[in-house]
């Protein structure tokens, strides 16, 4: 029988020597950034300190989780924000996009590949859905204090041919976050 997203991240947790984190607040934990400027590569999560919200939710810690803090990568998401301040998105719109989750110095997803008319989540205005490709029996963690980035490619979806396009992705899973009432 397999693992559960929550004994999957303890027992890593464990393996780690991080033996707290068992003792902090489970959640349902979603981080994204986005990158108003079109381009054929981008790099999400490094630098994401610089930018403000909306354009990304991961604050001043940047691409890096608080002590005791952790994500169990179970979906990756990508959109297109269709305005400069990031506020109205689109969908992928004929495009496809090719990723690696890179995690401290390791590549843990490499080449992969969120299609066009694919699994679909996380409608941004109610209306339009990110694509996204679901790691969920898998899952893949982010510990404590350990950056982490993700390095995307647009290309057209028929054609295969590289775009230069806006771009934006979401790291959806089960979270830990510190649980002060256990730990103070």
């Amino acid at each position: 029988m397999g693992m559960s997203a929550q004994q999957k991240m303890l027992h890593v947790a464990d393996r780690l020597g991080l033996t707290t984190l068992k003792d902090m607040q489970g959640t349902t934990r979603m981080v994204y950034d986005s990158i108003t400027t079109a381009a054929t590569n981008h790099t999400f999560f490094k630098g994401a300190s610089q930018r403000a919200f909306p354009l990304t939710n991961v604050g001043a810690n940047g691409n890096q989780f608080q002590v005791d803090e952790a994500l169990l990568v179970e979906k990756i998401g990508f959109f297109i924000p269709s305005a400069a301040d990031g506020i109205s998105y689109a969908g992928l719109a004929g495009a496809s996009v090719k990723f690696d989750l890179v995690i401290g110095n390791k590549t843990v997803i490499k080449d992969a590949t969120v299609e066009f008319g694919g699994e679909q989540a996380f409608y941004n205005d109610g209306t339009v859905a990110s694509s996204v490709i679901d790691l969920e029996g898998v899952g893949i963690l982010i510990p404590p204090q350990v950056e982490y980035y993700v390095v995307a490619k647009a290309f057209v979806a028929a054609s295969r041919v590289s775009i230069s396009a806006r771009l934006g992705c979401y790291l959806f899973g089960t979270g830990a976050l510190l649980n002060f009432n256990t730990t103070i």
